[in-house]
């Protein structure tokens, strides 16, 4: 089974990348700026975050915007990407009745032409980071390594909720709600300090928060995390994308009665 759907991957593969050309097309279509919004839109929100927050915050958190940037660039990276996948097989619809091709493409289109969209707001990001003075060190260059391991986590995200969304519409709405709880539960706009001991091995759940520790620690603090952060980071990914793909395949037979 496993040697057929990688045939099958590897078959269709021109077709994936023929999807996410559409969808990238698809997504700056007439627009004047085009990938441009992809790196002034989280630029823009965040000068406006840093005025409302870096006063209250400025004494805990140094280099607040560039703080407030990668916090902004993991999570909506991670909800956006999920949430889109959730809607693939009912925004696809036309054309998953009119070709035979592994559904789950439209679910990794989806957050891949997502994941571009960060590397291009990458550029900003380590723009901001010389503006505002960061110290650079040698532990940038593996900045990679959270990268993957959010984009693991969001298509197993993504490929489990547009497995049961497909036929739960609601599912949409519920997780709009869960999305604006799971952003208040990471250290997004605020230090992780400010939360009481106690309590603070509930964020250390949050898988993003795990992936956002990593990626700040690479390119804001200059710090190598400890091999055992980098083992759940990765744990946290691989497990959700399992988790996905086997809910997804459980369930695609049934996608044509609900598109």
């Amino acid at each position: 089974m496993f040697k057929k759907s990688l045939n099958d991957f590897m078959n269709y593969f021109p077709f994936l990348i023929e999807v996410i050309k559409r969808d990238f097309k698809k997504k700056y279509y007439k627009s004047i700026l085009g990938v441009a919004w992809s790196m002034l839109s989280p630029l823009l929100l965040m000068v406006v975050m840093s005025i409302v927050f870096s006063t209250a915050f400025k004494r805990s958190i140094p280099y607040y915007p560039v703080y407030w940037f990668s916090g902004n660039l993991i999570f909506n990276f991670v909800t956006t990407g999920s949430q889109m996948a959730m809607n693939s097989m009912v925004t696809n619809a036309s054309l998953l009745k009119k070709m035979r091709m592994p559904k789950y493409f439209f679910c990794i289109s989806t957050v891949t032409l997502q994941f571009i969209m960060v590397l291009f707001s990458l550029v900003t990001y380590f723009a901001v980071e010389l503006i505002f003075g960061v110290p650079i060190t040698f532990n940038i260059i593996f900045f990679f390594v959270p990268l993957i391991d959010v984009y693991l986590f969001t298509l197993g995200l993504g490929m489990f909720l547009c497995a049961y969304g497909t036929f739960l519409r609601d599912l949409e709405y519920l997780y709009t709600i869960a999305r604006r709880m799971w952003m208040y539960l990471t250290p997004i706009f605020y230090p992780i300090d400010i939360i009481p001991t106690q309590f603070r091995f509930l964020w250390e759940l949050n898988p993003i928060y795990i992936y956002l520790s990593i990626f700040r620690d690479l390119t804001m603090n200059g710090i190598m995390p400890s091999e055992r952060t980098f083992i759940i980071a990765t744990l946290y990914s691989v497990i959700t994308l399992i988790l996905g793909i086997v809910t997804f395949k459980e369930k695609e037979d049934r996608f044509f009665l609900y598109i």
